[in-house]
């Protein structure tokens, strides 16, 4: 019996980071091919975050700003988030993997679980609602150590 393959998967909406773990003792190993960086540019540089205005019609009090708020930024979040989600779906597809933990702040977090297929969904073990990417692997394992046999 082998021991079982546990997937730490970090993410905030602009960088993300796998780790695995292969039993107690092991540790936890960065996945260089899951590391990744959003690239691009800053949502001011992208467009204005004011509120679209409509024109014509028959003026009415209070109708100025009345179009939603596109934040550019959010949508190149969510893309990002989107992608990564892909690389671990094909990877529970390949079986590379027997559990996934994700640790992300929430609206990252959100989007994840929204974008992780019914084969990786179903070996998420724990969802954390933290930001631990800066952290050492040693203090990921310390922040996950009720989650995770490290």
């Amino acid at each position: 019996m082998h021991s079982k393959i546990t997937w730490v998967l970090l993410a905030d909406g602009q960088n993300c980071a796998v780790y695995s773990n292969e039993g107690v003792g092991k540790g936890l190993v960065p996945l260089p091919e899951f590391t990744a960086r959003r690239s691009g540019p800053d949502s001011h540089d992208i467009a204005s975050d004011r509120a679209g205005h409509r024109f014509g019609g028959a003026a009415k009090a209070g109708s100025g700003a009345t179009l939603p708020r596109n934040d550019p930024h959010e949508f190149e979040e969510k893309r990002f988030v989107e992608a990564i989600s892909e690389k671990i779906n094909r990877a529970a597809l390949e079986n590379r993997f027997d559990r996934l933990i994700v640790a992300a702040p929430p609206r990252a977090l959100g989007q994840v679980r929204q974008a992780l297929s019914k084969a990786a969904t179903g070996r998420v073990t724990a969802e954390v609602n933290k930001d631990l990417l800066k952290d050492s692997p040693e203090g990921i394992a310390e922040h996950l150590k009720e989650h995770l046999a490290a």
